[in-house]
């Protein structure tokens, strides 16, 4: 369960709207509402904390409202663990107005460091709630095993499917007879993960599961066709795969679908707080 929500702001392009998602959350968990600002350069929050403090109020939650100065990023990891907080849910970009090309570095850099979920949504990202599905990629790693847990744990609470996925990279098969042997392998591996994901989300208390192993050019491209295809309003993503991280470099395949996908997405990083 989600007991405690941190949402950090800074004004930013489509931050209300993300706040209303967070506010969403909050309700449907009965959680309670930490609301964060941090001010850096001059900065002035204050006015911006007070609006957000008001619509929550508005929505009958009683939230946290605080105000940090320094490192942005690490003052919102600072109070996530000072908090306790279960979740954090914040924007891609902050008011610097980065390119939709590039992920805001604030945000990248809590989802890297953060030993909690990370709800992240665009500012163009459709934010429907209650969801109708909820999406899990998974490649048998230890981090999607830790997104199914928490997806299931979305899903469950808020009563609706969840689908499974692995998808199969064309990218990384050839035109040989050998690709044919390390196709199967490949699809074997994934079926297996679909399995494993399954077992875990049906223990978790989710009946109504789907699965699906897909071939695609790429990984983010394929969950994004198959978000758009299978009506998923938030995708939950293991920020650790089969290739790994670079401590400091995020992952690629993360990366990607965290700036362009058209719903939120949550991103896990084991070992992660949540039990079910």
């Amino acid at each position: 369960m989600v007991d405690r929500i941190l949402f950090p702001t800074d004004g930013s392009a489509g931050a209300m709207a993300v706040l209303e998602h967070a506010l969403d959350l909050a309700t449907d968990h009965e959680a309670s509402v930490h609301l964060l600002t941090v001010d850096e350069s001059g900065f002035d929050s204050a006015e911006l904390l007070a609006l957000a403090g008001d619509r929550a109020r508005e929505r009958g939650l009683e939230p946290e409202t605080v105000r940090r100065e320094g490192e942005v990023y690490q003052e919102i990891l600072a109070y996530a663990q000072e908090a306790a907080v279960d979740a954090i849910v914040m924007p891609t970009h902050g008011r610097s107005g980065l390119e939709r090309l590039l992920l805001g570095s604030v945000t990248a850099r809590i989802m890297r460091l953060a030993d909690i979920p990370v709800l992240t949504a665009t500012p163009d990202a459709e934010l429907r709630y209650p969801y109708r599905r909820i999406l899990v990629p998974t490649d048998g790693s230890q981090a999607a095993q830790a997104a199914v847990e928490v997806g299931a744990t979305l899903a469950r609470v808020a009563a609706v499917p969840l689908a499974v996925l692995s998808v199969v990279e064309q990218t990384q098969l050839g035109a040989t007879v050998r690709s044919t042997t390390s196709r199967e392998h490949m699809e074997d591996r994934s079926r297996t993960a679909v399995k494993e994901a399954t077992e875990t989300a049906r223990s978790a208390g989710v009946s109504d599961i789907s699965t699906a192993v897909v071939t695609g050019r790429s990984i983010p491209e394929t969950i994004r066709s198959y978000v758009s295809d299978q009506h998923s309003d938030l995708v939950v993503l293991g920020t650790h795969g089969r290739t790994g991280l670079d401590r400091y470099l995020f992952g690629s395949t993360t990366e990607a679908l965290v700036r362009t996908a058209t719903v939120p997405v949550m991103t896990v990083r084991p070992p992660d707080k949540w039990s079910g």
